[in-house]
């Protein structure tokens, strides 16, 4: 009996300007705002304190990534390599922008 491979689908595509808004949004908070936090801490208070700032915002950063990557990407795709753009636009398509 052959077994039929599964089906691989790609990354979506988002549509329209709000959705786009809050993919770049999305993307931005995740990405830079550990960072942009963790000096702004740093550099009106103690560098210490900054950096923890920053490791914490960074572990918070992904475990909400690792969230996002559960809920949206298909369960024979888990295991492939995504960015964190890509796994962005999988949780944007699959729960928030379903027109497209």
């Amino acid at each position: 009996m052959d077994q039929i491979p599964p089906i691989i689908e790609i990354i979506p595509k988002i549509k329209g300007f709000w959705c786009r808004i809050a993919m770049f949004s999305l993307y931005g908070a995740l990405t830079y705002a550990p960072s942009l936090v963790g000096i702004w801490i740093g550099y009106f208070y103690t560098i210490g304190l900054g950096i923890a700032f920053f490791l914490f915002l960074t572990l918070i950063g992904g475990i909400i990534c690792s969230k996002m990557r559960v809920c949206s990407i298909p369960f024979e795709q888990r295991e492939m390599s995504y960015s964190t753009m890509a796994i962005v636009k999988w949780y944007l398509a699959k729960n928030i922008c379903l027109k497209n």
